[in-house]
């Protein structure tokens, strides 16, 4: 009767420091997203290019499309579980893609207001665009198709966007 109750003491630590584990250990996305800060150039993942670092800290995917020809839109939401961005709790990540469009959303638990200066204009080598908007809130340039960043404090989120 001791060993057996000894044995279920040490099976019962074990699986508690397990856990422990898993829950301290959190992904920092980073340097997969590090991209979205260089003139919103930011990464689809949803291909099959998702290092497997990333895609296991993703504990639900839903994907959903609507409309039809030129204006389909298919968004997938990735919930994530103990992961970071810029140093922030990063939540959920939306990817977004259309017929001419796209963007790639970013959501906070908290605000992440203060990462603003860390965002910077998409470099214009040939002087194609005009930039119609940056402050604290993000910026838009416009020229061939647009390109924008947006920081909304009702969703604690980020969003860096493209369209023609």
């Amino acid at each position: 009767m001791k060993i057996t109750t000894i044995t279920l003491s040490m099976v019962a630590a074990l699986s508690l420091t397990s856990c422990a584990t898993q829950q301290a250990a959190s992904t920092d996305w980073t340097p997969y997203l590090k991209s979205m800060q260089d003139g919103c150039d930011y990464p689809n993942p949803t291909t099959s290019s998702l290092p497997m670092v990333y895609q296991q800290s993703i504990i639900h995917t839903d994907t959903r499309s609507s409309g039809d020809d030129n204006t389909a839109e298919t968004t997938t939401t990735y919930t994530l579980n103990n992961a970071t961005a810029f140093g922030q709790q990063l939540s959920k990540i939306e990817y977004l893609s259309g017929y001419e469009w796209s963007h790639l959303k970013l959501y906070f638990t908290n605000d992440p207001q203060a990462l603003r200066s860390k965002f910077v204009l998409p470099v214009d080598k040939y002087d194609y665009n005009t930039v119609t908007k940056d402050d604290a809130s993000g910026y838009q340039v416009t020229g061939e198709g647009f390109t924008h960043l947006t920081f909304d404090k009702k969703d604690n989120s980020i969003t860096c966007g493209f369209g023609v």
